[in-house]
């Protein structure tokens, strides 16, 4: 029944034209999406549309929620899940948007964040986290990516680096290189062109390798070319050698 009416707004939804205001920010600020095949932009402006409308966004620390806000944040959740089914931000319902780097209040010794999912359905940006992410493409660093890589993450019920794969025949390969690869990192973090955060867990490294496979795709498939096959079967798409319009580098996707 939850599923009828889930599917009948969302047809409401997609029944609107997509807003002008939106496109222009689109343009203006993500690039990415220029590169993408008629197709791919079809379900990627799909998808946001869906996302900006569905999601509940909060603004914290005293900051107003903005169109242009919503659109990049949503740009970044389509930007990742364009080929995967539509449910798979179901779970997430909230979107909390702190100006700055913020502590949660739970965790005080974590000073400094740009970006923290709950298991309950909330995700929590920094907004200037995710300008930064926007403004250095190519270095492996996006809060966005790395929390929707998360939300993804914690659809197959845990926080345990392993979303909800496409085939029951997926799981084994992909346990033997994200677990060879995790340990790996962790056993010499300063070797590895992934972010050391990694090492936290099982479930940080599948993030932070998620951020490095949209931003630094041929590093990745050059030096773990087995990871970046793991992540480019689940993602559905292939980032390597598309170049920015800036050309900074290879580091977006088609």
């Amino acid at each position: 029944m939850f599923g009828i009416v889930r599917a009948w707004r969302r047809r409401k939804i997609l029944s609107r034209p997509f807003p002008p205001t939106w496109e222009a920010i689109i343009l203006r600020r993500l690039p990415f999406a220029k590169l993408m095949d008629a197709a791919e932009a079809h379900r990627f402006r799909a998808r946001l549309q869906l996302f900006v409308f569905e999601k509940h966004w909060v603004g914290a620390g005293g900051l107003a929620i903005s169109e242009e806000m919503q659109v990049v944040i949503a740009g970044a959740a389509a930007r990742m899940a364009r080929n995967l089914p539509l449910d798979v931000y179901n779970h997430l319902s909230e979107v909390v948007i702190y100006p700055s780097d913020f502590v949660n209040p739970e965790d005080e010794e974590r000073n400094g964040m740009a970006g923290e999912a709950h298991h309950f359905g909330t995700v929590v940006l920094s907004w200037d986290g995710v300008n930064e992410g926007l403004a250095y493409p190519n270095e492996g660093f996006d809060p966005a990516l790395h929390e929707f890589a998360h939300v993804l993450d914690v659809s197959s019920g845990y926080y345990d680096g392993t979303p909800v794969l496409h085939s029951g025949k997926d799981y084994e390969p992909w346990a033997e290189v994200m677990t060879r690869r995790y340990r790996e990192l962790c056993e010499a973090p300063y070797d590895s062109f992934l972010d050391d955060y990694g090492c936290e867990d099982e479930a940080e490294f599948f993030a932070v390798a998620t951020e490095a496979f949209f931003e630094m795709p041929d590093i990745m498939r050059e030096q773990a070319p087995d990871l970046y096959a793991q992540l480019r079967n689940y993602y559905r798409l292939d980032p390597h050698q598309v170049v920015d319009e800036n050309d900074h580098g290879n580091c977006d996707d088609q």
